[in-house]
């Protein structure tokens, strides 16, 4: 027995591979010096969060909590390293049985091939219940220097993070002039959970992150799960980023007494102040429940209805940047697209921001 199982031990470590990595064995870099991207304010109350801390004594607290999560956010950098982790603190340790905890609490890793197209490699998993993690992300790499980007958590918030490299290798800015902080005016998205990234798999799958690769523009995720309502001061927060476009999504967490309430001083605020900007005004989706169930339909089809007639208020009266994206080609015909009826999948973010992009390259 021990002559057969011998040749079998030398062949499976002459076939192992020649490069073995742990995370332990890297040495690591705190993100604040290389580059933050798809952030709209530099006076955050963390440097991983979304909203200008001079505005916190004016916001509700539901969504200055919200805006603490770091959807969206990304870090630029390139390295040489055959080998790359990474180390983050959360800020909460967030949660919910229909979202995976990769889209929650995890960090996604991408790298820029020679096209200049943007290609998964993985995904930190936050694994064990320690609000820091470590993770070993790829391993066994040419050592070429590329330029790579990291998504941070969804639906939690961090503290801290740091990308791990080999300790022969150098780190730092990210080399090609491409998706960097600056470059271009952002593209600005308002919305609810689903634009927060509920429920993505993982946090490159949100559709803001989506359209920022294809586009290869900075996009500003100021999604709030629950809390999209349409509030004054969030208005004034989104007119202070000088953007490309914006898009307001955000009719699934807006009864129709709310929409008559705020839609107009939040609108015609915004077109105010950026008059030469587009703003794309988004149908509510249909729900999966909405092809069977009446109430829901109905209940959709009123807040639309009021929707398309306060664009066409808005232009008549000479708001002529205002834009209109219906919601029938939204989330395909199938209802396929949702993990519970309403969040979407990666199915569902892929076919939004598909439908978006038709609209936004024009």
């Amino acid at each position: 027995m021990m002559k057969r199982i011998l040749p079998l031990l030398i062949l499976l470590l002459a076939t192992a591979p020649a490069f073995a990595q742990k995370a332990s064995e890297l040495k690591y870099t705190d993100a604040r010096e290389l580059m933050l991207i798809n952030q709209g304010y530099d006076n955050t109350e963390i440097y991983y969060s979304r909203l200008p801390e001079d505005m916190k004594p004016y916001t509700r607290k539901g969504v200055w909590d919200l805006g603490l999560n770091s959807a969206g956010l990304a870090i630029r950098f390139s390295t040489n390293s055959k080998a790359i982790g990474i180390r983050w603190t959360l800020l909460n340790y967030f949660i919910m049985h229909h979202m995976a905890g990769t889209g929650i609490r995890g960090i996604d890793l991408y790298r820029l091939d020679e096209n200049e197209h943007w290609h998964f490699i993985g995904t930190a998993i936050p694994n064990g219940k320690d609000t820091t993690k470590t993770q070993l992300v790829v391993s066994d790499m040419d050592g070429l220097d590329h330029d790579y980007m990291a998504y941070l958590p969804l639906y939690d918030g961090v503290t801290k993070v740091e990308i791990g490299v080999t300790k022969d290798a150098q780190i730092g800015q990210p080399h090609r002039d491409v998706l960097i902080k600056g470059k271009e005016k952002p593209l600005v998205f308002y919305g609810t959970s689903i634009t927060q990234g509920g429920c993505a798999s993982r946090p490159g799958m949100v559709y803001t992150s989506i359209i920022s690769r294809e586009l290869q523009k900075e996009c500003i995720n100021l999604g709030f799960s629950g809390n999209a309502r349409m509030d004054k001061v969030l208005a004034q927060m989104i007119a202070r980023i000088d953007a490309d476009q914006y898009v307001i999504d955000c009719l699934e967490n807006c009864t129709i007494k709310m929409m008559r309430d705020s839609a107009w001083y939040f609108l015609t605020y915004l077109g105010q102040k950026r008059p030469d900007t587009p703003i794309y005004m988004v149908e509510h989706i249909w729900f999966s429940q909405s092809s069977v169930s009446k109430g829901v339909h109905d209940q959709i089809a009123e807040k639309n209805k009021y929707w398309h007639e306060l664009y066409v208020k808005l232009r008549n009266e000479g708001y002529n940047n205002f834009r209109y994206i219906p919601a029938d080609n939204l989330t395909g015909p199938d209802g396929e697209g949702a993990v519970d009826g309403t969040h979407q999948t990666d199915l569902g973010f892929l076919r939004m921001s598909e439908e978006f992009l038709r609209h936004l390259k024009k």
